[in-house]
């Protein structure tokens, strides 16, 4: 469908011949999908294979129409040709299929094909003869146009397919009477408890040892939890390139030479030609010096102390007239300014309310009132702003201009940027001062806000860039230190030059950036060749400029993680595992509750009102499983323990209230209805591709 939604932005010749397209299915027969691939699957769904050329195709569109990264593409064609292949092979092995009808039906009901006079009959209804002609004669005429299409009709009688299958799993779908009841009950059912929590503190973590096998079997009780896909852990050394101070002085004598006048011998004209500085260049060619010399071009706009930025602002806003200062440093730049003109108060700042009139320029088609009603209106609104009236509330519930829904506050401007009589007024008045005036829009209401003093500079900028020389000495280290630890330690040749050694962890074999690096594709795909074990070392050269070299420090293979690597999470949850056997070991016959908080020296606590909807216990947070027992226990009836979040529970029932009965359950049996429809096609996806046994490729070729 992401075709036709293209068309239907484009001229209606193109949707006819989409149309055409759609309809040869129906017609001819004749459509045999696109299954030619040259080389080995990208993906594998079951019996069905999708190829690197269909596979790129899909990559390049995501890329072109959704502005993507490659890899974000490469996920995006992934996950879409999988779930496609796995609802094809499903409808085919059920038989659900698409015929001439349903797509009758499809075009019949798009406006872009059946409301077209070209394909009406005499009743004004689409007629499909008139539309199998046009097919025909494309199929005929233009076999190249006829075949692009074919694979959009595949497309469109897929999705048909998914929708069909979608509304059969959704009709089978019913939520009995029961059901609403019982999320009625979990969310208003409440509890009465009184318990004993022994915390998992009270065994001291001295008491306890947690050996790796205790690590390992804790893991692999937790496989879900634990279960890692290959990944690899890297560790690099960066060498920037980046202007040195040498560097830097070269790119200030360069800008030197523009602040003296140069005397040249032409080759051409076998004269001498005389350039001027940059103090001595008349004001109207300034521009084209600065453009000339500059890789930043000229600015031809004022500027208030505020809006400059940088350690040399003030310097820079009270240079005299005509005065240069420089060479300077700003922002990865070295620069040469110029004072080419100064205004005293140049820039203002001005809010308005444009009443307008039916006949001034671009008044809206709503506007009726006549000039003499909108001056009337004017002045009456200046006299209730004179008088202390709220301006911009006045502005968005009077103006007719743009800036009413902002309380007609204006962005600054120079005397230039307005009219000329919205000008005169509000460069020719204090700061403070309200009035009316009249231009071709209309009659404006306006407050002088504040007014600048403003300078226009040229500034001619050259950005701080290596050298050739420290470009190449930048490489020799790289090279040298790549070199150096193939027979070395990384660290240790790190270390003895004084380089920060920066380790990045986990990264999985579909990554495409790196932390702080960014986007590195080429160093994800080297680790993650066949070949590539711990210790391997490579230099890349990055995009910004600069080398990293990249060693891989351990080599992970997918499957559950050594204890060693988890060790500071994992000991403290099998350290808990043992506590909770020790303390139920400890836990004896007993008739009461009091009998156990004796022992333990606890105290018994109350928890009044608890739905399994919270699951919340006071004092002892989120106790989901002490809950649930609670609701299955007879009243005065001491728990079993109860291994909690916490610690160890026993728990008496004191009350259970049923919530009171409904008339119906309607509204809980729609949320349970509406909960399961809005997560149908996912869920469905999901179901289907387990279904099948998927052959990922993607790495082997992105």
């Amino acid at each position: 469908m992401a075709i036709l939604s293209k068309i239907r932005e484009r001229s209606i010749f193109l949707i006819f011949i989409i149309g055409m397209a759609l309809l040869a299915f129906v017609f001819t027969g004749v459509f045999d999908g696109n299954s030619s691939t040259s080389q080995d699957p990208v993906l594998i769904v079951g019996e069905e294979e999708v190829g690197i050329d269909e596979f790129s195709r899909q990559v390049d569109f995501a890329e072109r129409n959704y502005r993507m990264t490659t890899m974000q593409a490469v996920n995006f064609a992934f996950d879409q040709s999988s779930n496609a292949k796995a609802f094809e092979q499903t409808f085919d092995a059920l038989g659900l299929y698409v015929g001439k009808a349903h797509i009758e039906q499809f075009i019949e009901n798009d406006p872009n094909f059946s409301a077209d006079p070209q394909f009406q009959g005499e009743d004004g209804s689409f007629d499909p003869n008139r539309f199998t002609d046009f097919i025909l004669d494309l199929s005929q005429n233009n076999p190249q146009g006829f075949e692009q299409w074919k694979a959009q009709e595949a497309s469109i009688k897929n999705n048909i397919r998914v929708e069909n299958y979608v509304d059969m799993v959704s009709a089978g779908l019913n939520t009995t009477n029961f059901e609403g009841q019982q999320s009625y009950a979990l969310q208003n059912d409440i509890i009465d408890l009184e318990y004993v929590r022994i915390p998992y503190n009270v065994i001291p973590d001295s008491l306890v040892t947690v050996s790796n096998k205790d690590m390992e079997r804790y893991i692999a009780d937790n496989a879900d939890t634990y279960e890692r896909e290959e990944s690899r852990d890297l560790q690099y050394v960066q060498f920037i390139e980046v202007a040195i101070p040498e560097d830097k002085v070269l790119i200030e004598n360069e800008l030197r030479e523009l602040l003296t006048t140069r005397v040249e011998f032409n080759e051409v004209s076998k004269q001498e030609e005389t350039f001027p500085s940059f103090a001595d260049v008349a004001t109207d060619e300034i521009s084209s010096f600065v453009n000339e010399n500059s890789d930043v071009p000229f600015q031809d706009a004022f500027v208030s102390e505020a809006e400059l930025s940088g350690n040399y602002a003030n310097t820079l806003f009270n240079l005299p007239l005509e005065e240069v200062f420089g060479p300077y440093e700003d922002d990865g730049f070295t620069n040469i300014s110029r004072v080419v003109s100064r205004l005293k108060q140049g820039k203002a700042k001005a809010r308005h309310i444009l009443i307008a009139y039916n006949g001034a320029s671009r008044a809206a088609e709503t506007v009726t009132r006549s000039k003499a009603t909108a001056k009337k209106e004017a002045y009456a609104l200046l006299r209730k702003v004179r008088r202390g009236g709220d301006f911009a509330q006045l502005a968005l519930e009077n103006s007719d201009g743009p800036s009413a829904s902002r309380g007609g506050e204006l962005p600054e401007f120079v005397r230039e940027d307005m009219l000329a009589p919205f000008s005169d007024f509000v460069f020719g008045n204090r700061t403070g001062v309200f009035g009316v005036v009249e231009t071709e829009f209309g009659f404006h209401i306006i407050e002088v806000q504040d007014k600048k003093d403003v300078v226009k500079l040229a500034t001619i900028s050259k950005k701080l860039i290596p050298s050739e020389a420290t470009s190449n000495q930048v490489f020799t280290d790289a090279t040298q230190f790549e070199l150096d630890v193939q027979a070395s330690g990384f660290n240790e040749i790190a270390a003895q030059k004084s380089y920060s050694v920066k380790n990045i962890n986990d990264v999985k074999v579909l990554d495409e950036s790196l932390p702080i690096l960014g986007a590195q594709r080429q160093v994800v795909r080297w680790a993650f060749e066949e070949e590539r074990k711990a210790t391997d070392v490579k230099r890349f050269a990055l995009s910004s400029g600069g080398y990293i070299i990249v060693q891989i420090k351990e080599v992970k293979a997918a499957g559950l993680p050594d204890p060693d690597e988890l060790k500071a999470t994992v000991s403290s949850l099998a350290m808990k595992e043992k506590k909770q056997a020790m303390l139920l070991d400890q836990i004896d016959d007993y008739n009461s509750l009091e009998e156990i908080a004796d022992k333990f020296e606890q105290t018994i606590s109350s928890a009044k009102a608890v739905n399994r909807f919270t699951s919340m216990l006071a004092g002892a947070s989120n106790e989901p499983k002490v809950v649930g027992v609670g609701f299955g226990m007879q009243k005065d009836v001491i728990s079993k323990p109860i291994t909690g979040n916490s610690g160890v529970f026993l728990v008496k029932l004191k009350a259970k209230t049923a919530a009171k009965d409904l008339s119906n359950y309607a509204g809980y049996k729609a949320s349970i209805s509406n909960a399961a429809k809005q997560n149908i096609q996912t869920n469905i996806t999901e179901v289907l591709k387990d279904n099948f046994e998927v052959t990922d490729n993607r790495s082997q070729y992105y």
